[in-house]
């Protein structure tokens, strides 16, 4: 008898360490006519199980009949633990009074060792309730009583349930210190699901101490946990949507807490999930810009807390709900007075969220022009600048910057902003994927619009481009961390690219992917995005400091550099060059991103023949636009070249259909700094041209054969006045004779003795590198590793067939078409390259932009295989549709293919913002090399190349769509 009651008790622990085993044995003891005691147990698990991972109202019932069959049992002990058990189903299901009466009775009915675990379940459901005073006063008198007899499993269940109210009132120090002890006692037990509990509190901890990185693989590391075992993971993705939204992942949390939602709901599940998981939805809806949702989410969450009895939770909801009358277009006193509320509960219970609420309530205040109260309300947020996570600090900067601008210091709210950001820059580099770095941007847009407007009362023009660079492209004032050596990241990769390759072949065929495919495509690429997250940042600092004399400087008498700024909707014009910054105001944004979409219209309709009446018309918008964009400013650009650096929501505009900018040398960059990294990047030793054709180009990408033709054989250099041998063939590369392996037309046949422009002086002329020293990037004359050898290959890596593996010997011109353009091989021979021509299939993706590719002929090409490079090509060419299209992320960051190039060490890139004639693009591109073979830079090339083109209407939308980026 003994032996077999201890085997059915055994369910109880299994339920939490295989919990499809224990429904399925608890099922079966209820099939052999039990006693009361084992069916008791066996309700229990029944219970527990549907409680957790079912539908709440079959569990009551389950655990109900348990209690019953208990007290028929005649065990004090047993009635105890089910009592317990029913009161947490019976908070869960939103029924606290019930739930909490259980627990009375559970208490009562049990002593020692049994009592202790009632006490921890109390605790659990206090900490549930937002109450959690209450909960550490029972976790501490269960837990001696645990340690005491030896329960390992209980006890640990009581450690991370006290570091997580420790969590929850903002200690994480005693939070990590809990954490740590119970997961050295799971590592003693078989508690699978617990032991997957103990990651996913690790995360949470390691969110609260502001290490996203490493939140986002630890809850990545419970959720693949949980799927083995087969358990919904409401509690995870609730946890896992706020490391989303402060990592700028608004739309995605909010898409996860839907599915959650509708998931639990379609089981019946936990009334207080549910009531969390509208909670963050309508957190995640108000910080993706959709405040109607977000009211919508908020005010039912608001209800279910209230009926639930959980007024923690009641309060955080009324916060958002707030925050999204606000967003609607609301503010009043009333607000005012909520929010003031809702602060001073907040702060009483101890709250992280405390400082928010109180800034919330002095911005609504400054609004109405209720300065005294403001200053009441922004005075306590501003107290949380010195202390906490980053945002938290970044959150009383904020404070601190609007009680500057409400008092009238111009000054205050110039310091409190470069203190905010430097914060916001310390948080930034600590992440390693350029995707979150981008987006984490956004927590500091508030305080660098203040900024913006403070410095153009007080310092001018200098200071408002002083601090227009401080948070534009910031991306990419620092290299990204490379991808590490994880060979699961490369197995999904070429997994998702063969996918790829076989869902095209199926739209080629004229039929659509199988859905398994698509559904096994979008996996992989979860996969490689999630892992990619994980990267921890290794820069310290926020990369490169922007310095307004050096640019001035580097940009000499002759060239201009235009930078867009916008103020209150207002574009500002800042005119850099000739040793000054002027500005001038133009029109506003909104105009001009209406203007910029009917350009783009004109321009897909312009790339098809028989459209040469709109011609006229493109041509009247591109003066429009000139208007809306530079201003009076067109009028002082001088004949030099020009550089404009335009915000990120016009990043989509052909700017050379602006009659100012038509025939001039043009460029443009993300900001002033990156054109700044660009013109100090040195090119490569060697030279090496590499010239790609991908497949299912509309003209067969059929510059180049032509190209490939032009190197293989030999060529007069600008300035030498003599055919200069190719070095390819069977004279000095390996390769069999004839094939195109020869100097490519930039940096030189010989880059020892060759600049350029093949006269053997570099970049100014005078044969020094960008600094005028002679030494490399660094200064040292030596290469990026710091040896003086030349760019390291990627074993470290861990890539087999990777950049640097068995490379074309420097000064060579590979072409990689067919077979031979597959992913592997072309960026093998990208990396450190001197010039690039990719000519292939372009793919933009607004949803993903960082999954936007070139297709070879293994799949796509994504942003994700560049970022795998050590250096990028020193100049790319990009002929094909929609290759400089971005995504406008965060302040004003971009992503895309582009941008992701230029902090790899690509100097120079030529890409298309729109569909273009693949025909009309060809003659382009001839036109093109033949200027850099001529020593020119790819904006004096491009330039001249649009010049080359016939007059009619195909080839000058061709000519307009293409832009040169950067400095090269």
């Amino acid at each position: 008898m003994t032996a077999r009651n201890d085997s059915v008790l055994e369910l109880l622990p299994m339920v939490f360490a295989a919990p499809g085993e224990a429904l399925t044995r608890a099922e079966e003891v209820l099939g052999a006519d039990p006693s009361p005691l084992h069916a008791s147990v066996a309700h229990q698990v029944i219970g527990i199980w549907q409680r957790d991972f079912g539908d709440t109202r079959r569990a009551l019932a389950h655990l109900r009949r348990a209690r019953d069959l208990a007290a028929r049992a005649d065990s004090a002990e047993r009635e105890a633990d089910v009592l317990a058990t029913l009161g947490v189903a019976l908070v869960h299901a939103g029924r606290t009074r019930e739930g909490l009466a259980a627990f009375e009775r559970g208490v009562a009915r049990g002593s020692g060792h049994t009592r202790a675990r009632v006490l921890f379940r109390r605790a659990y459901v206090w900490w549930v309730l937002g109450r959690h005073g209450e909960a550490l006063e029972d976790v501490r008198r269960a837990i001696p009583v645990l340690r005491q007899a030896d329960d390992v499993i209980w006890t640990a269940r009581a450690l991370t349930l006290r570091a997580t109210v420790h969590l929850a009132q903002g200690s994480v120090e005693r939070a990590d210190a809990d954490f740590t002890a119970a997961e050295a006692l799971w590592d003693t037990t078989g508690q699978e699901h617990d032991k997957a509990d103990a990651v996913e509190s690790r995360g949470l901890a390691a969110f609260r101490a502001g290490d996203v990185p490493a939140a986002l693989r630890l809850l990545d590391e419970a959720e693949e946990r949980y799927a083995k075992l087969g358990t919904p993971t409401f509690m995870l993705t609730i946890r896992r949507c706020e490391v989303l939204m402060a990592a700028g992942l608004a739309t995605e949390a909010l898409a996860e807490a839907d599915a959650a939602l509708a998931t639990l709901d379609g089981i019946g599940g936990q009334s207080t999930r549910r009531a969390e998981l509208l909670l963050v939805a309508a957190r995640a809806a108000r910080l993706a810009g959709e405040p109607q949702t977000s009211l919508a989410r908020a005010a039912v969450a608001v209800r279910l807390f209230a009926g639930q009895r959980r007024t923690w939770y009641e309060t955080h909801a009324r916060l958002v709900l707030i925050e999204a009358r606000v967003a609607t277009g609301g503010g009043s006193g009333r607000l005012v007075a909520d929010a003031a509320a809702v602060a001073e509960r907040l702060a009483a219970f101890g709250a992280p969220a405390a400082p928010e609420a109180s800034l919330l309530a002095g911005r609504i205040a400054l609004g109405l022009g209720w300065t005294a109260d403001a200053e009441r309300h922004l005075a306590v947020a501003a107290r949380s600048r010195h202390s906490g996570p980053p945002l938290a600090r970044m959150t009383g900067w904020a404070a601190q910057a609007l009680r500057a601008r409400a008092a009238g210091s111009a000054r205050g709210v110039l310091e409190a902003g470069r203190r905010g950001l430097d914060v916001l820059d310390d948080h930034r580099m600590t992440l390693g994927a350029s995707e979150l770095r981008a987006r984490a941007t956004a927590q500091g847009a508030e305080l660098a619009a203040l900024a913006q407007r403070a410095s153009l009362v007080s310092g001018g023009p200098r200071r408002l481009l002083d601090w227009s660079e401080r948070w534009r492209a910031t991306v990419l004032s620092a290299p990204p961390t490379r991808p590490p050596a994880d060979p699961v990241l490369l197995t999904a990769m070429t997994a998702f690219r063969e996918l790829a390759s076989r869902a095209e072949e199926a739209r080629t065929d004229g039929g659509r992917p199988a859905l398994a495919l698509e559904r096994e495509q979008r996996r992989l690429e979860r996969e490689i995005r999630s892992r990619t997250l994980h990267m921890r940042g290794e820069a310290p600092g926020g990369g490169d400091r922007f310095d307004v004399g050096r640019l001035l400087r580097r940009l000499g008498d002759d060239v201009r550099l235009v930078e867009l700024a916008v103020l209150d909707g207002r574009v500002h014009v800042l005119l850099c060059g000739q040793g000054r910054v002027r500005r001038f105001e133009a029109g506003l944004l909104a105009e001009a991103e209406v203007e910029a979409e009917h350009v783009q219209a004109g321009l897909r309709r312009l790339a098809h023949p028989g459209a040469e009446a709109r011609l006229p018309l493109m041509e009247a918008a591109g003066a429009r636009l000139e208007r809306l964009l530079l201003g009076p400013a067109a009028a002082h650009l001088g004949p030099g070249p020009v550089v404009v650096v335009p915000p990120g929501r016009l990043h989509r505009v052909p700017w050379a259909l602006l009659p100012a900018l038509r025939e001039r040398v043009l460029s443009v960059s993300p900001s002033a700094n990156s054109w700044l990294r660009a013109r100090d990047t040195a090119p490569p030793p060697g030279g090496r041209l590499v010239l790609v054709r991908g497949p299912g180009l509309a003209s067969g990408g059929a510059e180049v054969p032509e190209l490939a033709d032009r190197y293989a054989g030999p060529r007069t250099a600008a300035g030498d006045g003599a055919g200069t041998p190719s070095p390819g063939g069977a004279t000095g590369t390996g390769e069999p004779s004839g094939a195109p392996r020869v100097s490519p037309p930039v940096d030189g046949a010989e880059s020892a003795r060759r600049g350029p422009d093949g006269t053997g002086r570099g970049p100014d002329g005078t044969g020094r590198g960008p600094d005028g020293t002679g030494r490399g990037p660094d200064g040292t004359g030596r290469g990026p590793d710091g040896t003086g050898r030349e760019w390291p290959g990627d074993e470290r890596r861990g890539l087999a067939d990777g950049p640097g593996a068995g490379a074309a010997p420097r000064g060579g011109t590979v072409v990689l078409e067919g077979d031979a353009a597959r992913v592997p091989r072309v960026l093998r021979e990208l990396d450190g390259a001197a010039l690039a021509h990719i000519a292939a299939h372009g793919t933009f993706r607004a949803d993903s932009p960082l999954f936007s590719s070139l297709r070879m002929a293994d799949g796509p090409l994504i942003v994700h295989d560049f970022e795998r490079l050590d250096r990028s090509p020193y100049r790319i060419i990009l002929p094909c549709c929609d290759t400089a299209r971005f995504a406008s992320v965060g302040a004003d960051e971009l992503l895309g293919l582009v941008t992701a190039l230029l902090p790899l060490g690509t100097a120079g890139v030529v890409a298309c913002t729109a569909p273009v004639n693949d025909a009309a693009a060809v003659p382009l591109m001839l036109a093109l090399h033949k200027g850099l073979e001529a020593g020119l830079s790819l904006a004096e090339a491009l330039r001249d190349a649009r010049a080359s083109l016939p007059d009619d209407a195909v080839h000058q939308a061709t000519g307009w769509a293409f832009s040169a980026f950067g400095a090269a």
